[in-house]
């Protein structure tokens, strides 16, 4: 082989290795435990989604310097809450209302009636809540203003799909049903995007440019007028492609790809997040970490490989 030949190879492949680490990286940061903001505002991601407090108390509260700090090489930084289910561990909650017992929550027969009963079998200290009752906004009201106050740039809304379950006749099986609850899926739906809608024109009343991440619930643009899809500057989806070490099933992709293009079509961003990243990987566990960069690239979404713990309790660099 001559030597320019030599170095022309050479050259292909540090190219190929430098395109695959390249292809390894995040795009956006989601970080709901032990966040760090001194970390976080040295990585240089254009986007980070962290829970307002390290523990979920209000005296840990991250403050407006800390969020600053993240922001000022441009981090755009989205305060994440829950708008479909109460959980034990928050601020909020009233020892009144139940509590943990070997790990799962128990709601007392003397809670107020907007808080399920029936716990989350897969995050066990929290139940489902009656979204739509006048209770729940004022909770949810008093976070949105705390979010403002630290300065953050939005809010990345979780269990939207919150509307599955209460627009579902098995969900009472497990629930008591009230006189006020939806009747069909529809109705569960055309309420949280009311409530969406409602937390938009509340937080853009004092900042105009406050912007609104709903995390999946992608099926809800089906019943949606517009104005919801209007309300929102972008969305996040989990398990696109894989279900920790598992592929999902095409059809389901396929489906849920559908939706989501409407989001695209309307000029806003997509946030992904597959569970696919093990400590110690063997040759099978990075392949497929990249084959869901391909998949997640392809679509022009910012991709995000955690964990499959779900804890998102690591902070990866970029």
């Amino acid at each position: 082989m001559s030597q320019k030949l030599f170095f022309s190879v050479l050259g292909l492949l540090l190219l190929g290795a430098c395109e695959s680490a390249e292809s390894k990286q995040n795009d956006w940061l989601y970080q709901l435990q032990y966040a760090e903001p001194d970390a976080i505002s040295n990585s240089e991601y254009e986007t980070v989604v962290m829970d307002p407090t390290r523990d979920g108390s209000n005296a840990t509260r991250y403050t407006n310097q800390e969020i600053s700090s993240i922001q000022e090489n441009g981090t755009k930084v989205l305060a994440y809450i829950s708008i479909g289910e109460a959980s034990a561990f928050k601020s909020y909650w009233s020892e009144e209302w139940g509590e943990e017992v070997d790990g799962t929550l128990e709601v007392s027969e003397s809670a107020p009636d907007w808080l399920g009963r029936d716990p989350n079998p897969a995050w066990p200290e929290s139940v489902k809540v009656r979204y739509w009752e006048e209770e729940w906004w004022r909770i949810i009201e008093e976070e949105l203003n705390r979010i403002q106050e630290a300065g953050f740039d939005g809010v990345y809304l979780d269990l939207v799909d919150a509307f599955e379950y209460w627009g579902d006749e098995q969900t009472y099986q497990q629930e008591l049903r009230l006189a006020g609850d939806p009747s069909n899926r529809e109705d569960a739906a055309i309420r949280m995007m009311e409530l969406v809608n409602r937390m938009a024109a509340y937080l853009r009343d004092t900042q105009a440019d406050f912007e609104v991440f709903p995390q999946n619930a992608e099926s809800i643009l089906f019943f949606d007028d517009g104005e919801y899809l209007e309300a929102i500057n972008g969305i996040g989806i989990e398990d696109t492609w894989f279900r920790e070490d598992q592929a999902i099933d095409s059809e389901e992709i396929e489906t849920r790809l559908s939706y989501i293009k409407q989001v695209q079509d309307a000029d806003k961003q997509v946030l992904s997040v597959d569970y696919v990243r093990v400590d110690s990987p063997s040759q099978q566990d990075k392949e497929r970490v990249e084959e869901y960069y391909l998949k997640c690239r392809e679509q022009g979404f910012a991709c995000f490989a955690a964990y499959m713990d779900r804890e998102l309790d690591d902070f990866i660099p970029r």
